[in-house]
């Protein structure tokens, strides 16, 4: 079981950078790397639509024989990840938008939070602001630029006068936290738009950092040895 592959889905490409970062990490890892294409996008779904999404993803992995899913999606995360906990005998992990650490690095300007409308309304999401907000924090859900970027990623560039058109709104900003994963594509633009001097955070490499301590927890990091890497679309 050791040597089993780690499942890692998301509605799309939006979840490739979670799986770069767990690469990263865990380069004797094995992946399976499931894109959700007929079920995208999650972010303008009902809860009950979402859910059962995400347990179709589940049972696509499982087919694969992983070991552990990670759950590469901030909606599917704050939607279903409990249920799938619950049903499932086996090790989750999932992404939340990175607020704790904006808020503790940014202690003079406001964050500008990206996410979808599913998250934002989310109830595990509204308990993470409030811990973590500082009064200066904007919540900026974006309807269908999730979407926008599935269709756009091979020139993802064709999205910089619409993406400008939603920062001019949310000038004077010391961080930007990227809500879902889609937006970790949008960061050479988000950059070029605030300059070097802009802190953005994403969750990538603290669910590589969870997936890690996940895998030790439950003996089942893999010996040294070959690898591979699949993609699977449904």
């Amino acid at each position: 079981m050791n040597d089993a592959p780690i499942g890692v889905f998301d509605s799309g490409v939006g979840g490739i950078g979670t799986l770069k970062s767990c690469l990263d990490l865990l380069d004797g890892e094995s992946f399976v790397y499931l894109a959700d294409r007929s079920g995208m996008p999650y972010g303008t779904k009902s809860g009950d639509e979402i859910e059962k999404r995400v347990d179709e993803c589940v049972r696509s992995l499982l087919d694969e024989g992983v070991k552990a899913i990670v759950v590469a999606c901030n909606t599917a995360t704050n939607v279903g990840i409990a249920a799938l906990r619950k049903k499932y005998d086996m090790p989750f992990v999932g992404v939340e938008p990175a607020v704790k650490p904006a808020a503790l690095e940014c202690k003079r300007g406001n964050v500008l939070v990206l996410l979808t409308p599913a998250t934002a309304s989310q109830a595990k999401f509204l308990s993470l602001l409030s811990r973590f907000d500082n009064g200066r924090m904007t919540i900026a859900p974006q309807r269908g630029l999730a979407e926008k970027i599935e269709t756009h990623i091979d020139d993802i560039e064709s999205l910089r006068c619409e993406i400008y058109d939603v920062l001019r709104r949310y000038r004077n900003v010391e961080g930007v936290v990227l809500g879902c994963t889609h937006y970790v594509f949008l960061k050479d633009i988000i950059r070029d738009f605030y300059g070097e001097k802009i802190k953005i955070y994403d969750g990538n490499d603290g669910v590589a950092r969870r997936l890690k301590a996940v895998l030790e927890e439950n003996d089942l990091l893999a010996a040294e040895g070959k690898h591979f890497i699949k993609f699977k679309v449904i």
